[in-house]
């Protein structure tokens, strides 16, 4: 209790004594507390420049989210250029290889394609850009097929890999005309027995068949072997459906006759 009254009648000293920077007390008071108004002071600061850290960093994620949206856009788009430039150019040498008798062929994007069920390609050309039902199919190696289903703006193309797929056809170099019958393993048949048939001789259309116009290059000839009454020669297809991304669609041999 002594002690409490003592230091209380120093404190009310400390109080009344005056100094040019005000009373004892309030200059012991200051001292006291600016080390703690100090450190309030930097705290202070601490957060505010993490406030805007943590701003700054929301900020620059948002960014990269940005940057990376962005280069895979592009990157989608570069790959779709790239393939239409392979397209251009597929086509370019297409129609460069062909003869002038193709004349109001319809060039035609692949979209689709099943070589192994169904033997066929889709493209994306159909009757509204004149296209008809049994029109040849052309890929830069030589024919694909014929076109077997037609809408409007597609069609459908069943590659001579088809096991019911057929085109009248002759060696260059042999006599004779003979039958290009499809499947896995496309062969002619047809010729008459002991024709000699070297490996390796371009085997192109008649036109016989009423589809495909002649001349068109088809494969090329294995060599040749007699099975019952007829030379039978195993041919190699020019066209490699898997491969062939732009085709061109030949005019109706109806439409070109007079």
């Amino acid at each position: 209790m002594l002690a409490a009254a003592c230091l209380a009648l120093y404190v009310a000293s400390a109080a009344q004594v005056r100094t040019p920077r005000g009373s004892a007390l309030g200059v012991a008071a200051t001292l006291v507390l600016r080390p703690v108004l100090d450190a309030v002071d930097r705290l202070g600061a601490v957060a505010h420049d993490l406030l805007l850290g943590r701003s700054d960093l929301s900020h620059t994620l948002a960014e990269l989210r940005q940057l990376r949206e962005e280069n895979a856009r592009l990157r989608r788009d570069n790959q779709l250029l790239a393939a239409d430039l392979l397209l251009l150019r597929q086509g370019h040498r297409l129609l460069a290889t062909l003869p002038p008798s193709t004349e109001g062929a319809v060039l035609a994007r692949v979209v689709a394609r099943d070589i192994l069920v169904s033997h066929t390609l889709q493209l994306d050309r159909g009757s509204a850009h004149g296209v008809s039902v049994d029109a040849a199919v052309m890929g830069e190696g030589g024919v694909v097929g014929r076109v077997d289903r037609i809408l409007a703006t597609a069609c459908r193309v069943q590659l001579l890999t088809h096991p019911s797929a057929a085109a009248a056809a002759r060696i260059v170099g042999v006599e004779g005309e003979a039958l290009l019958a499809g499947g896995d393993r496309p062969t002619l048949t047809g010729l008459p027995p002991y024709t000699e048939v070297a490996a390796g001789l371009p085997v192109v259309t008649t036109g016989s068949e009423g589809i495909y116009p002649p001349d068109l290059l088809l494969g090329t000839t294995g060599e040749g072997r007699t099975e019952g009454l007829f030379t039978v020669v195993p041919v190699t297809l020019a066209a490699r459906p898997a491969e062939v991304a732009t085709a061109l669609v030949l005019p109706g041999r109806s439409r070109t006759r007079p």
